[in-house]
Protein backbone atom coordinates (compact mmCIF):
# COMPACT_ATOMS: atom_id res chain seq x y z
CA UNK A 1 0.00 0.00 0.00
CA UNK A 2 1.34 3.37 -0.96
CA UNK A 3 0.58 6.68 0.71
CA UNK A 4 0.88 9.88 -1.23
CA UNK A 5 0.81 12.17 1.78
CA UNK A 6 2.09 12.28 5.30
CA UNK A 7 -1.29 12.63 7.01
CA UNK A 8 -2.85 9.57 5.37
CA UNK A 9 0.15 7.45 6.38
CA UNK A 10 0.00 8.68 9.96
CA UNK A 11 -3.75 8.23 10.24
CA UNK A 12 -3.82 4.76 8.65
CA UNK A 13 -1.36 3.31 11.17
CA UNK A 14 -2.52 5.51 14.06
CA UNK A 15 1.00 6.86 14.63
CA UNK A 16 2.13 9.62 16.95
CA UNK A 17 4.81 12.17 16.16
CA UNK A 18 7.20 10.16 18.32
CA UNK A 19 6.47 7.03 16.29
CA UNK A 20 7.18 8.94 13.09
CA UNK A 21 10.46 10.21 14.51
CA UNK A 22 11.53 6.66 15.47
CA UNK A 23 10.71 5.44 11.97
CA UNK A 24 12.71 8.28 10.50
CA UNK A 25 15.77 7.56 12.64
CA UNK A 26 15.67 3.84 11.85
CA UNK A 27 15.48 4.49 8.12
CA UNK A 28 18.14 7.18 8.24
CA UNK A 29 20.64 4.87 9.97
CA UNK A 30 20.28 2.15 7.33
CA UNK A 31 23.25 1.96 4.99
CA UNK A 32 21.97 -0.91 2.84
CA UNK A 33 19.49 0.11 0.13
CA UNK A 34 17.70 -3.23 0.49
CA UNK A 35 15.69 -4.05 3.63
CA UNK A 36 17.10 -7.59 3.65
CA UNK A 37 20.61 -8.63 4.64
CA UNK A 38 23.26 -9.02 1.95
CA UNK A 39 23.28 -12.81 2.42
CA UNK A 40 19.56 -13.05 1.74
CA UNK A 41 19.90 -10.78 -1.27
CA UNK A 42 22.60 -13.02 -2.75
CA UNK A 43 20.57 -16.19 -2.19
CA UNK A 44 17.41 -14.68 -3.67
CA UNK A 45 19.35 -13.26 -6.61
CA UNK A 46 20.74 -16.71 -7.40
CA UNK A 47 17.32 -18.36 -7.08
CA UNK A 48 15.46 -15.78 -9.14
CA UNK A 49 18.25 -15.74 -11.72
CA UNK A 50 18.27 -19.52 -11.99
CA UNK A 51 14.49 -19.69 -12.36
CA UNK A 52 14.51 -17.00 -15.02
CA UNK A 53 17.39 -18.63 -16.92
CA UNK A 54 15.79 -22.08 -16.88
CA UNK A 55 12.44 -20.63 -17.94
CA UNK A 56 13.95 -18.85 -20.94
CA UNK A 57 16.48 -21.46 -22.09
CA UNK A 58 14.39 -24.55 -21.35
CA UNK A 59 11.22 -23.31 -22.96
CA UNK A 60 13.18 -21.69 -25.78
CA UNK A 61 14.71 -25.09 -26.55
CA UNK A 62 11.25 -26.66 -26.66
CA UNK A 63 10.09 -24.02 -29.14
CA UNK A 64 13.21 -24.47 -31.27
CA UNK A 65 12.84 -28.26 -31.45
CA UNK A 66 9.18 -28.08 -32.44
CA UNK A 67 9.87 -25.45 -35.11
CA UNK A 68 12.88 -27.18 -36.67
CA UNK A 69 11.95 -30.87 -36.44
CA UNK A 70 9.15 -31.92 -38.76
CA UNK A 71 8.58 -35.18 -36.91
CA UNK A 72 7.98 -33.18 -33.71
CA UNK A 73 5.28 -31.00 -35.22
CA UNK A 74 2.35 -32.91 -33.80
CA UNK A 75 -0.69 -31.05 -32.56
CA UNK A 76 0.08 -31.75 -28.92
CA UNK A 77 3.69 -30.59 -29.32
CA UNK A 78 2.53 -27.39 -31.03
CA UNK A 79 0.20 -26.73 -28.10
CA UNK A 80 3.11 -27.38 -25.73
CA UNK A 81 5.30 -24.98 -27.72
CA UNK A 82 2.55 -22.39 -27.39
CA UNK A 83 2.63 -22.97 -23.64
CA UNK A 84 6.41 -22.54 -23.72
CA UNK A 85 6.07 -19.15 -25.44
CA UNK A 86 4.11 -17.78 -22.51
CA UNK A 87 6.70 -19.14 -20.07
CA UNK A 88 9.54 -17.46 -21.99
CA UNK A 89 7.71 -14.14 -21.70
CA UNK A 90 7.30 -14.78 -17.99
CA UNK A 91 11.01 -15.43 -17.56
CA UNK A 92 12.02 -12.27 -19.43
CA UNK A 93 9.46 -9.66 -18.40
CA UNK A 94 8.14 -10.77 -15.00
CA UNK A 95 10.58 -12.71 -12.82
CA UNK A 96 13.44 -10.14 -12.86
CA UNK A 97 11.11 -7.29 -11.90
CA UNK A 98 9.47 -9.30 -9.14
CA UNK A 99 12.95 -9.83 -7.73
CA UNK A 100 13.87 -6.14 -7.65
CA UNK A 101 10.52 -5.26 -6.07
CA UNK A 102 10.80 -7.97 -3.42
CA UNK A 103 14.35 -6.97 -2.49
CA UNK A 104 14.27 -3.18 -2.74
CA UNK A 105 10.62 -2.66 -1.77
CA UNK A 106 10.45 0.09 -4.39
CA UNK A 107 10.30 0.54 -8.16
CA UNK A 108 13.67 1.49 -9.63
CA UNK A 109 13.32 0.52 -13.31
CA UNK A 110 11.63 2.28 -16.22
CA UNK A 111 8.11 3.45 -15.49
CA UNK A 112 6.60 1.74 -18.55
CA UNK A 113 7.66 -1.61 -17.08
CA UNK A 114 5.24 -0.96 -14.21
CA UNK A 115 2.50 -1.44 -16.80
CA UNK A 116 4.29 -4.06 -18.88
CA UNK A 117 5.29 -6.54 -16.16
CA UNK A 118 1.81 -7.07 -14.62
CA UNK A 119 0.30 -7.23 -18.11
CA UNK A 120 2.73 -9.91 -19.31
CA UNK A 121 2.32 -11.83 -16.06
CA UNK A 122 -1.46 -12.01 -16.43
CA UNK A 123 -1.17 -12.71 -20.17
CA UNK A 124 1.20 -15.60 -19.50
CA UNK A 125 -1.11 -17.13 -16.91
CA UNK A 126 -4.08 -16.87 -19.28
CA UNK A 127 -2.21 -18.46 -22.19
CA UNK A 128 -0.80 -21.24 -20.00
CA UNK A 129 -4.14 -22.21 -18.51
CA UNK A 130 -6.00 -22.08 -21.82
CA UNK A 131 -3.23 -24.07 -23.54
CA UNK A 132 -3.46 -26.79 -20.89
CA UNK A 133 -7.21 -26.84 -21.43
CA UNK A 134 -6.71 -27.19 -25.18
CA UNK A 135 -4.28 -30.08 -24.65
CA UNK A 136 -6.86 -31.82 -22.44
CA UNK A 137 -9.52 -31.43 -25.14
CA UNK A 138 -7.13 -32.80 -27.79
CA UNK A 139 -6.34 -35.85 -25.63
CA UNK A 140 -10.04 -36.35 -24.93
CA UNK A 141 -10.79 -36.42 -28.65
CA UNK A 142 -7.83 -38.72 -29.33
CA UNK A 143 -8.92 -41.34 -26.81
CA UNK A 144 -12.71 -41.20 -26.92
CA UNK A 145 -13.21 -40.27 -30.57
CA UNK A 146 -10.14 -41.59 -32.44
CA UNK A 147 -11.75 -41.42 -35.88
CA UNK A 148 -12.67 -37.77 -35.43
CA UNK A 149 -9.83 -36.77 -33.15
CA UNK A 150 -7.76 -33.64 -33.09
CA UNK A 151 -7.77 -30.39 -34.98
CA UNK A 152 -6.81 -29.72 -38.55
CA UNK A 153 -3.86 -27.42 -39.06
CA UNK A 154 -5.94 -24.39 -39.97
CA UNK A 155 -8.36 -24.97 -37.09
CA UNK A 156 -5.48 -25.37 -34.64
CA UNK A 157 -3.93 -22.08 -35.78
CA UNK A 158 -7.26 -20.29 -35.42
CA UNK A 159 -7.78 -21.71 -31.93
CA UNK A 160 -4.30 -20.62 -30.83
CA UNK A 161 -4.88 -17.13 -32.21
CA UNK A 162 -8.15 -16.96 -30.29
CA UNK A 163 -6.35 -18.02 -27.10
CA UNK A 164 -3.80 -15.24 -27.49
CA UNK A 165 -6.48 -12.70 -28.36
CA UNK A 166 -8.66 -13.58 -25.36
CA UNK A 167 -5.62 -13.70 -23.08
CA UNK A 168 -4.38 -10.32 -24.28
CA UNK A 169 -7.73 -8.58 -23.93
CA UNK A 170 -8.22 -10.12 -20.49
CA UNK A 171 -4.85 -8.76 -19.32
CA UNK A 172 -5.31 -5.21 -20.68
CA UNK A 173 -6.73 -3.81 -17.40
CA UNK A 174 -3.43 -4.64 -15.68
CA UNK A 175 -1.61 -2.50 -18.22
CA UNK A 176 -4.11 0.34 -17.97
CA UNK A 177 -4.48 0.67 -14.22
CA UNK A 178 -0.96 0.05 -12.92
CA UNK A 179 0.92 3.24 -12.19
CA UNK A 180 3.93 4.62 -10.38
CA UNK A 181 3.02 6.30 -7.11
CA UNK A 182 5.45 8.15 -4.90
CA UNK A 183 5.45 7.54 -1.20
CA UNK A 184 5.28 10.75 0.81
CA UNK A 185 8.68 12.26 1.52
CA UNK A 186 9.68 11.83 5.17
CA UNK A 187 11.94 14.75 6.08
CA UNK A 188 15.23 14.44 4.17
CA UNK A 189 14.93 10.74 3.29
CA UNK A 190 14.94 9.80 -0.42
CA UNK A 191 11.53 9.59 -2.02
CA UNK A 192 10.33 6.03 -2.64
CA UNK A 193 8.35 5.08 -5.74
CA UNK A 194 6.05 2.07 -5.86
CA UNK A 195 4.25 0.30 -8.70
CA UNK A 196 0.64 -0.01 -7.60
CA UNK A 197 -2.69 -0.87 -9.18
CA UNK A 198 -5.48 1.68 -8.90
CA UNK A 199 -8.79 0.30 -10.12
CA UNK A 200 -11.36 2.81 -11.41
CA UNK A 201 -13.94 1.56 -8.91
CA UNK A 202 -14.55 -1.17 -6.38
CA UNK A 203 -17.28 -2.66 -8.58
CA UNK A 204 -14.87 -2.94 -11.51
CA UNK A 205 -12.31 -4.63 -9.28
CA UNK A 206 -14.90 -7.15 -8.05
CA UNK A 207 -16.29 -7.95 -11.51
CA UNK A 208 -12.87 -8.19 -13.11
CA UNK A 209 -11.64 -10.44 -10.31
CA UNK A 210 -14.65 -12.72 -10.73
CA UNK A 211 -14.05 -12.85 -14.50
CA UNK A 212 -10.41 -13.86 -13.99
CA UNK A 213 -11.42 -16.59 -11.53
CA UNK A 214 -13.75 -18.03 -14.16
CA UNK A 215 -11.22 -17.68 -16.99
CA UNK A 216 -8.14 -18.89 -15.14
CA UNK A 217 -9.59 -21.43 -12.72
CA UNK A 218 -13.23 -22.52 -12.76
CA UNK A 219 -13.83 -23.11 -16.49
CA UNK A 220 -10.39 -24.63 -17.31
CA UNK A 221 -10.42 -26.85 -14.22
CA UNK A 222 -13.90 -28.12 -15.05
CA UNK A 223 -12.96 -28.96 -18.64
CA UNK A 224 -9.63 -30.54 -17.71
CA UNK A 225 -11.16 -32.59 -14.90
CA UNK A 226 -14.02 -33.83 -17.08
CA UNK A 227 -11.68 -34.69 -19.96
CA UNK A 228 -9.20 -36.71 -17.93
CA UNK A 229 -11.88 -38.49 -15.92
CA UNK A 230 -13.46 -39.66 -19.17
CA UNK A 231 -10.04 -40.66 -20.53
CA UNK A 232 -9.31 -42.63 -17.36
CA UNK A 233 -12.67 -44.37 -17.56
CA UNK A 234 -12.08 -45.33 -21.19
CA UNK A 235 -8.60 -46.71 -20.49
CA UNK A 236 -9.77 -48.63 -17.44
CA UNK A 237 -12.76 -49.89 -19.39
CA UNK A 238 -10.42 -51.28 -22.04
CA UNK A 239 -8.05 -52.79 -19.48
CA UNK A 240 -10.76 -54.62 -17.50
CA UNK A 241 -12.83 -57.05 -19.64
CA UNK A 242 -16.52 -56.78 -18.91
CA UNK A 243 -16.10 -53.51 -16.99
CA UNK A 244 -18.77 -51.16 -18.28
CA UNK A 245 -18.97 -48.83 -15.28
CA UNK A 246 -17.66 -45.82 -17.16
CA UNK A 247 -19.11 -46.78 -20.52
CA UNK A 248 -22.73 -47.92 -20.26
CA UNK A 249 -22.68 -49.14 -23.84
CA UNK A 250 -19.10 -50.39 -23.73
CA UNK A 251 -19.91 -53.90 -24.93
CA UNK A 252 -21.81 -52.61 -27.94
CA UNK A 253 -18.96 -50.26 -28.82
CA UNK A 254 -16.25 -52.88 -28.37
CA UNK A 255 -16.65 -54.26 -31.89
CA UNK A 256 -16.33 -50.78 -33.37
CA UNK A 257 -13.17 -50.11 -31.36
CA UNK A 258 -11.60 -53.29 -32.73
CA UNK A 259 -12.03 -52.00 -36.27
CA UNK A 260 -9.99 -48.90 -35.48
CA UNK A 261 -7.61 -50.53 -33.01
CA UNK A 262 -4.41 -49.63 -34.78
CA UNK A 263 -5.40 -46.01 -35.25
CA UNK A 264 -6.53 -45.76 -31.64
CA UNK A 265 -3.21 -47.17 -30.37
CA UNK A 266 -1.21 -44.65 -32.36
CA UNK A 267 -3.31 -41.78 -30.96
CA UNK A 268 -2.83 -42.94 -27.37
CA UNK A 269 0.93 -43.41 -27.59
CA UNK A 270 1.74 -40.40 -29.68
CA UNK A 271 0.02 -37.45 -31.27
CA UNK A 272 -1.79 -37.18 -34.52
CA UNK A 273 0.30 -35.48 -37.24
CA UNK A 274 -1.04 -32.15 -38.44
CA UNK A 275 -3.49 -32.61 -41.25
CA UNK A 276 -2.63 -30.29 -44.08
Amino acid sequence: MAFSDYDSFKQHFNLTEMDIENIYQNLKNKTNIAPASSEIVVVLALLYGLISLVAVLGNGLVILVVLTKNNMQTLTNIFIANLACSDVALGIFVIPFQFQTAILQRWVVAEFMCNMAPFVKNLSVNVSVLSLTLIAIDRYMAVLHPLHAGFRKTVAIVVLLIIWLVSTLSAVPYALFHTIESMFKLKDLPERKMCVVKWPSENFRTLYGAYLILLQYVVPLSIITFSYIRITCRIWGNALPGNETCLPRGRARNNNRKKVGNHFLVRVVGSKKIEE
